[in-house]
């Protein structure tokens, strides 16, 4: 073999050493956590003191342990690094500042990057290098992103617009058919796009593409939601509308996307989509992903639904999840001893207000009166909220360690069903309050703050007044600094 020959045969490896790199891997789960490092270049006072990422455990349903959020420092030089223990290849999403954008980690690879403020102003794709695993993949979705031409944000758009009852004002015809055919040309208008970038590499077109694919089926079903559709009007002809529906998602689900392996790693999103509702036949996930969902119902029953598991699930679990198997068993037991925990404590009450309180406008001295002397963490709330769970098992270290220091005042309304309330407190430290919708919207009326939406916190001083108040959930960094200045 001569000289020229070798050169070509290396230049051939690391093409396709760099061509496999582009690929989003299969989904495989792992113990191995996946590493996040990188370096922030600029003016050290303008520079972040830290990184934080968020993510989703692909093998859970979107409760319980499925949310996960990390941070670490920034170094002097503007260095740092984080291990994530994912369970799977997972999209993060990663706050530098006022910086945010998603990138995937693989278990047990690194991927790096390298973030310059100075090219801030030319856009996140000009000022972000992505280096290691999934370089090129990662800087084609903060691309893509950036352009305006990610299927998950313009379906995201859809589904907020849907929500606001705004959707029927777009489609050109308002009826079942105009709305798919809006679907349908929105799926050809972002395939287009995605072909016409050339800025994008293989990969994520081929990414892109399946997300495109996955989003459309996953829209289907929410027809009956965004139109009012004339002749609907009897039990009859509903039945039909779900007939045509149910033919349509066959249809789509005709050539097994599941079989696709990218198309398969996108759609494990929202599997019950496609697995339980509106598809004619079973639908059979492969094995890896099979695994996942039954781990996932058992990691939401304890997650959600606050239910320890019985002796024969234990026995389903050991036998048919061998990976995945311990660390639902774990978290069964971690679970048991937090609610003997809580429960010995006495740290979770059910509380109730005087009767004279019914017709008052001064709700919060009636909920405040027995608290006087402490600060109070108040917290509004609702079952239905999952940022308000989330919030309660990230603060429950916290809560146990300043429950010497002051009180924390949970309070739901009428609007969170009796039964699941019930369920749910046990678990969650504090005294709480279930109040009638009159109670909660003289309380919203003494509340300083946004009160459209829960979770909203009101921190309290020692002696009953109001020291702030605000909406939504954060980290539990930033509720510390809240309450920092009333535990002095």
């Amino acid at each position: 073999m001569n000289k020229q020959t070798i050169i070509i045969a290396l230049l051939a490896i690391v093409a396709m050493t760099g061509q496999a790199q582009k690929h989003l891997p299969e989904l495989k789960y792992s113990k191995k956590p996946a590493v996040l490092k990188g370096m922030i270049l600029g003016d050290a006072s303008q520079r972040p003191n830290s990184v934080g990422v968020r993510y989703l455990l692909k093998y859970t349903s979107g409760m319980g342990d499925a949310l996960r959020q990390e941070s670490t420092a920034v170094d002097a030089d503007g260095h740092f690094s984080l291990n994530l223990p994912t369970g799977t290849t997972v999209d993060c999403h990663v706050t530098v500042g006022n910086c945010r954008f998603t990138c995937y980690v693989v278990p047990g690879q690194t991927v790096s990057f390298t973030l310059n403020l100075g090219k801030m102003k030319k856009g996140l794709a000009e000022a972000l290098t992505f280096s290691g695993q999934l370089a090129d993949f990662n800087h084609d979705l903060v691309y893509a992103t950036e352009q305006g031409i990610d299927p998950e944000t313009i379906y995201r758009d859809i589904e907020a617009k849907r929500n606001m009852g705004k959707l029927a004002d777009e489609l050109p015809e308002k009826s079942e058919q105009g709305y798919f055919n809006y679907l349908d040309s929105t799926y050809r208008h972002i395939n287009e796009l995605i072909g016409g970038d050339h800025k994008i590499g293989t990969a994520y077109r081929e990414f892109a593409k399946a997300a495109n694919r996955y989003e459309l089926g996953a829209m289907m079903p929410f027809c009956c939601q965004s139109i009012q559709y004339a002749g609907i009007e009897t039990d009859e002809d509903y039945e039909a509308f779900e007939a045509r529906l149910r033919q349509r998602l066959d249809n789509y689900m005709l050539d097994d996307p599941w079989v696709n392996p990218v198309l398969s790693y996108v759609m494990w999103g929202m599997p019950e989509t496609f697995v339980t509702s509106y598809v004619s036949w079973p639908v059979k996930l492969p094995a890896d992903y099979q695994q996942c969902h039954l781990a996932s119902k058992y990691l939401e029953q304890m997650g959600a639904q606050k239910q320890l598991l019985t002796e024969e699930q234990k026995d389903s679990v050991r036998t048919f999840l061998p990976v995945l198997g311990r660390d639902v068993l774990d978290y069964n037991d971690r679970m048991e001893r937090e609610l003997s925990f809580v429960s010995e404590q006495g740290m979770s009450r059910i509380c109730t207000l005087p009767d004279s309180t019914k017709d008052s406008d001064d709700i919060l001295s009636a909920v405040l009166q027995p608290y006087r002397g402490r600060p109070v963490l108040l917290d509004l709330w609702e079952t239905t909220c999952g940022p308000c769970r989330f919030a309660f098992k990230e603060m429950h270290e916290k809560k146990k360690e300043l429950a010497g220091r002051m009180h924390f005042v949970c309070i739901a309304s009428e609007n969170s069903d009796l039964a699941t309330w019930q369920r749910l407190i046990p678990n969650y430290i504090g005294d709480h309050y279930r109040l009638s919708k009159q109670q909660l919207q003289a309380l919203h009326r003494q509340i300083p703050c946004d009160t459209n939406g829960v979770p909203v916190w009101v921190v309290i001083n020692a002696d009953g007044t109001i020291h702030h108040a605000f909406k939504g959930w954060g980290s539990l960094d930033q509720m510390m600094k809240e309450l920092s200045p009333v535990l002095k």
